[in-house]
């Protein structure tokens, strides 16, 4: 049995337990605690493929984190908002949309190059399997 697919603004979420911030000093700091990641996927979608009326998510898809996070230190590579992205790295390889394997909840993605966030699938109606 499949799962459900990904669509439009369904998110990528995680924590992020990577990231740099300012010491007391102002040198970088592994972050004392692990910040929290929430993307909706907005871009690469399969756009001529609805479920719901909503275009699906494919492989590749990708979102910013929302809210981003902030006080990282300037030598964090995702220290700019528009770096912290998440991405889906692989949908299915047997349900193709555009050429591109379709998400759907449980699929692998990352989120600030890190591995592994979760995704969950609104696309009820459309059940997707590996």
């Amino acid at each position: 049995m499949g799962a459900p697919a990904a669509v439009a603004g369904d998110q990528i979420t995680g924590v992020c337990a990577i990231h740099q911030v300012p010491g007391p000093t102002g040198t970088p700091v592994p972050s004392p605690a692990p910040l929290p990641f929430a993307a909706p996927l907005v871009t690469g979608l399969a756009a001529s493929v609805l479920v719901g009326g909503q275009p699906v998510v494919v492989a590749s898809s990708a979102g910013t984190n929302t809210p981003p996070h902030v006080g990282l230190h300037v030598s964090d590579p995702f220290a700019l908002p528009t770096a912290q992205q998440g991405q889906v790295l692989a949908g299915s390889v047997t349900v193709l949309a555009e050429g591109r394997g379709v998400a759907y909840s449980g699929c692998m993605v990352v989120q600030c190059a890190q591995v592994p966030a979760t995704i969950v699938g609104s696309g009820t109606s459309v059940l997707v399997g590996p």
